[in-house]
């Protein structure tokens, strides 16, 4: 859901999460995807994967990024 709850951790919310992906892969440039999420976790070391994944989602949902062999581009946002 995208709508944050009254007491929710804002840094836990799916959009804080997308940001910070959008944040390590700069437009036009393909990643890999599990290299991406090693740098993620590394990078945010209180984030799981299962959020990373919600996160991806989320930015693949709303047309920000395209996933093609297991590489990760993202469109200019």
């Amino acid at each position: 859901m995208i709508n944050a709850h009254v007491e929710m951790d804002l840094n836990q919310h799916v959009s804080v999460v997308s940001a910070k992906i959008i944040d390590l892969v700069e437009a036009g440039n393909e990643v890999i995807l599990e290299t991406l999420m090693r740098k993620f976790l590394k990078k945010y070391e209180f984030y799981t994967p299962d959020q990373f994944m919600e996160g991806l989602t989320f930015l693949f949902s709303i047309d920000c990024l395209n996933v093609q062999d297991y590489r990760v581009i993202l469109k200019n946002v």
